[in-house]
């Protein structure tokens, strides 16, 4: 079972700044300081009550808790501190129920138990240019095609299929994470390996399923940091202290208001999206060498001045993330 790695960063206290729960506040945070006092802000209060944007960021990682072979109960309440917050009855009643709608009802990856999950990331080839339906690692419910769904029942317009969404409060608990996920560049764009390291394209020849490396899950670091992450997908994951939500300042908010602005239909925004992070991953992968494949995984060791690299991407996703969050709102709730 794949992406396991969002909900696992939540078990850690937020200072471990997982981009699982300290990045996507982020983001909520940067988004809810672009809305403050338009009308978007009214309405996402009123949808979500008491809970804040930076916490409803946290859902879609929060349902993972939700056992569907226990019955659609929540086990291990305690378990992800950052969820404490949503793990009142009602709160879990309605993670359920989402998960319920969101389970066995899709074509489900072979590295995926459940439907809602593979929502969260697509897996393109950085060979590509931009993000197609159709290519490899994309799928209608991956995290462009819920992204677009989540916009559409936003917009009152229908959104067949999955992921199934019961009404906008759901959208928005979903959109508001989403709209992070689409914006780690590891959650769009992968490489595919052959049993050397070398890349390969699964475009082109047909796809080998032992190059798929789970956006980047597959990739172990070298040497192994005793108490950091493990993998280069948990690396990005990552976000350094001078990135959590209490350092969104004005001057960060100043920053995020000059991003550019999407044109057209907000519903076809999340692929433009995920075109711009599958560049910004393509980035990540440059200049990587991987071992020979070792089992199912290969060893990768970082290249000296690599951390400033991934750490001014990761600054420039979360600002333009928060600044199309807010862009959004404000798009699908206009007054």
């Amino acid at each position: 079972m794949r992406r396991l790695l969002a909900t696992a960063l939540l078990a850690l206290p937020l200072a471990a700044h997982a981009w699982g729960a300290d990045g996507h506040q982020t983001v909520a945070t940067i988004a809810a300081g672009l809305i403050k006092g338009s009308p978007a802000e009214a309405r996402v209060a009123a949808l979500l009550g008491d809970i804040s944007l930076p916490l409803a960021s946290l859902w879609g990682d929060c349902v993972k808790g939700i056992s569907p072979s226990q019955g659609y109960t929540y086990p291990s309440p305690g378990k992800y501190p950052a969820c404490a917050p949503l793990e009142t009855p009602e709160r879990i009643a309605e993670m359920a129920d989402y998960v319920r709608r969101n389970d066995r009802q899709c074509v489900m990856g072979s590295d995926e138990d459940s439907c809602h999950k593979q929502t969260h990331y697509a897996d393109i080839a950085v060979q590509r240019s931009r993000y197609l339906l159709g290519f490899t690692g994309t799928r209608v419910d991956d995290v462009a095609g819920a992204s677009r769904a989540a916009i559409l029942v936003l917009q009152g317009r229908p959104a067949p299929g999955q992921p199934n969404f019961k009404s906008q409060r759901e959208a928005l608990l979903a959109l508001v994470h989403l709209v992070g996920d689409i914006h780690q560049p590891l959650h769009v764009g992968s490489v595919y390996l052959d049993a050397q390291g070398r890349r390969v394209d699964p475009d082109k020849g047909g796809f080998d399923r032992t190059s798929f490396t789970i956006g980047g899950n597959s990739f172990n670091l070298v040497p192994a940091s005793p108490t950091g992450p493990k993998n280069l997908h948990a690396y990005w994951d990552n976000v350094p202290d001078e990135f959590r939500p209490r350092r969104v300042d004005a001057a960060w908010l100043a920053q995020a208001r000059r991003v550019q602005p999407n044109a057209g239909d907000p519903a076809g925004w999340p692929e433009r999206w995920a075109t711009q992070s599958l560049a910004q991953a393509g980035a990540a992968f440059d200049g990587l060498k991987f071992s020979d494949r070792q089992g199912s995984q290969w060893n990768l060791t970082l290249p000296s001045g690599y951390a400033a690299r991934a750490n001014a991407i990761k600054r420039q996703q979360l600002t333009i993330a928060g600044a199309r969050l807010a862009e959004v709102l404000k798009a699908v709730f206009p007054k």
